[in-house]
């Protein structure tokens, strides 16, 4: 594993070491930095054999290069995985296996085959990693798996989540455990907790979504108050620390939404039954109350362990319809005038946010259709409703409550972070989108909040409006877990924690063990034991993995899909500048791809002839079209669906 020499810029060097996971692109790697402001260190040289992906490594700062810094590995602290997946080759008289993007000289040697498998040339295998990289000898282990044909897309699927040890199988205790667990809760369960059947309580989810665990009700109060109720799924009633569930839970931190599938935390048992809160059933809840004033700024919050039964299961679609004043069937007036009183409220709660410095951004999110054994159909840009805002403010809502209060104790919990943007990227970004004739009111270095919020509202119906919000997200810092105290910078939230995902987050589970300790007078006994910190980190680096896995499968399938559209021309939008070329996405699908040796300016708009789809990793390339008359498209059956398909997914984003 060969590494690039070090620059002119490299050349001075520093006593400054700094500590983080590393991802490998085969001749460099990036430091993927951890503290605020810090910015990701580029590392390359010869040091880069000891290390491999996901490892976390000790790296030294050397210099600069291309105006960021640069640096080398001192020591590789702790490996980041035990499994690596790739080609299957041949190498002389030896077995290997070649990671994708690595270069030729970065083969893995098979010390041998697990019994029964029988090696051929050009499958992609899983290997379990047995002799580690070091100066002299380079990486090897055992080949526990083939996987398949790299053609098929059950082996690409297949390979995303063996090349980043995300398991698909609950391990036998777990699933033991969960089996044991009710069918329901009874009423014995709800011993001491507030019944709440009688209020009209409902969930708003999407179409395709299978666990339900947030629930929502609304009540004017005589004194011309708001009280708000967020009723989430009581997860830590069932998942006790040290069990099997729980010890698996931490393993996976996060449930993964791929198209088509889900991957998710909890066994089956908890998080499609006895913790989703389905019509007409009652489940075990915790309750967030927010009384808001008729403006919409908060007041008393109170926390309280309850039961819920819903009254309706609603999708993003029915709720939008209701507010829009159109039928739906099976809404009881009683439940229609609460959805109504809800949309008034949420956009009282957008202008306080925004008021006090919130970021509203606005970004195309698209939907991968799937047969039912996984391949990719079809494309379809997602709608933006105001359904969709109702639930998020909601949502926020909660947990900036449930953070203040935790936080006013002095209760330990892991809180949301969201650092303020570098000066160097907000001072870049203002750069760019001046060229773009999309200026900010005034400086985004000296007053970043004024400043970004009036970037995005001059970027409303301007031509780039896209591009802007695009290249607002990369300017900021990448939200991450703590059980340091720090604020929100996109929310303007000075303490904000996740709460109200507990099926699908482990973080919100540790949040709502807090809250029961909190609500019981045991301020500290969910956090006896363990180390909060640490498994702040290590939630932030599964988040990280689960990202990475389901941009990956969307690129595969977007790739699969437009490997049926070699020759036609597409209207694209140049969002990336590299010395290789440009990246341009295509606004109907999303999809991105290459422009080998392209020069261009950001937020251009060109038109581009598709050349190569890689449906294996998953890469596209392009070429520009100057006349389009001279390149005829052939006729052809669309996979890419008109915008305004069915609502987001079941779960909101990452925020």
């Amino acid at each position: 594993m060969r590494g690039r020499g070090r620059g002119r810029g490299d050349r001075q060097r520093s006593d400054k070491t700094i500590e983080g996971r590393i991802q490998h692109k085969g001749t460099f790697a990036f430091l993927i930095a951890e503290a605020p402001g810090q910015p990701d260190l580029y590392l390359s040289g010869p040091t880069l054999k000891v290390a491999m992906d996901g490892d976390r490594v000790e790296a030294r700062v050397t210099g600069q290069r291309g105006g960021k810094p640069s640096g080398e590995i001192v020591r590789v602290v702790t490996r980041g995985r035990t499994t690596a997946v790739g080609m299957l080759r041949r190498v002389g008289r030896f077995w290997a296996l070649f990671p994708e993007g690595a270069p030729e000289d970065a083969g893995i040697e098979v010390l041998g085959f697990s019994k029964g498998i029988e090696p051929r040339t050009g499958v992609l295998v899983a290997l379990r990693i047995e002799r580690w990289p070091t100066d002299s000898k380079g990486p090897g282990g055992t080949v526990m798996e083939i996987l398949g044909a790299p053609n098929e897309p059950a082996t690409r699927r297949k390979a995303v989540l063996a090349a980043r040890e995300i398991p698909t199988e609950f391990p036998d205790d777990a699933l033991q455990e969960a089996l044991a667990l009710p069918q329901d809760p009874s009423e014995a369960d709800w011993a001491g907790r507030k019944v709440l059947f009688d209020l009209p309580i409902f969930t708003i989810d999407g179409a395709d979504a299978k666990d339900f665990d947030d629930a929502v009700s609304l009540e004017s109060l005589p004194d011309g108050t708001w009280r708000l109720g967020v009723h989430i799924a009581s997860v830590a009633d069932y998942v006790k620390r040290g069990t099997a569930i729980d010890e698996e839970a931490v393993r996976r931190a996060t449930s993964i939404y791929l198209p088509g599938r889900v991957i998710p935390m909890l066994p089956p048992k908890l998080s499609d039954h006895l913790c989703s809160l389905r019509p007409d059933v009652p489940r075990l809840t915790v309750t967030c109350w927010l009384i808001l004033d008729a403006h919409g700024n908060p007041g008393r919050v109170d926390l309280q362990e309850t039961v819920i039964r819903s009254w309706r299961r609603f999708t993003y679609e029915e709720v939008q319809d209701v507010l829009d004043g159109k039928p739906v069937e099976r809404v009881v007036p009683e439940v229609q005038a609460v959805v109504l009183k809800m949309g008034a409220l949420a956009k009282k709660l957008t202008e306080v946010r925004m008021k006090r410095g919130a970021l509203d951004m606005n970004v195309p999110e698209y939907q991968i259709k799937v047969d039912p054994e996984g391949n990719p159909l079809a494309v379809a840009r997602r709608a933006r409703l105001d359904s969709h805002r109702l639930i998020e403010e909601f949502m926020v809502a909660a947990n900036e409550a449930v953070a203040r209060t935790l936080s006013r104790a002095r209760v330990p919990f892991i809180r949301r972070i969201h650092d303020n943007p570098s000066p160097e990227k907000l001072q870049a970004l203002q750069e760019e989108m001046g060229k773009l004739g999309i200026k900010a009111p005034t400086s985004l270095v000296a007053h970043p909040v004024q400043g970004l919020q009036g970037l995005l509202k001059a970027a409303i119906g301007h031509p780039f409006e896209e591009t802007a919000n695009i290249q607002v997200i990369r300017s900021m810092m990448q939200a991450r877990y703590s059980s340091e105290p720090g604020g929100h910078f996109g929310l303007a939230s000075k303490d904000y924690c996740h709460f109200t995902s507990p099926i699908r987050r482990y973080p919100d589970l540790v949040v709502h063990r807090a809250v029961k300790g909190l609500l019981r007078g045991k301020l500290r006994d969910h956090a006896e034991g363990v180390d909060m910190e640490k498994l702040a980190v290590h939630c932030s680096e599964r988040e990280r993995v689960a990202t990475e896995a389901e941009r990956k499968s969307v690129d595969l399938a977007r790739a699969s899909l437009m490997g049926r559209e070699i020759g036609r021309v597409f209207d694209a939008v140049v969002v990336g500048i590299a010395p290789i070329g440009v990246f341009v996405s295509l606004p109907e699908s999303g999809a991105s791809g290459l422009w080998k040796g392209g020069v261009s300016t950001l937020g251009a708009k060109v038109k581009v002839r598709l050349t190569a789809a890689d449906e294996i990793l998953g890469r596209l390339e392009f070429e520009p079209v100057k006349d389009e008359r001279s390149l005829p498209n052939a006729p052809r059956v669309s996979p890419w669906h008109k915008p305004g398909g069915p609502g987001r997914k079941g779960k909101r984003g990452r925020r």
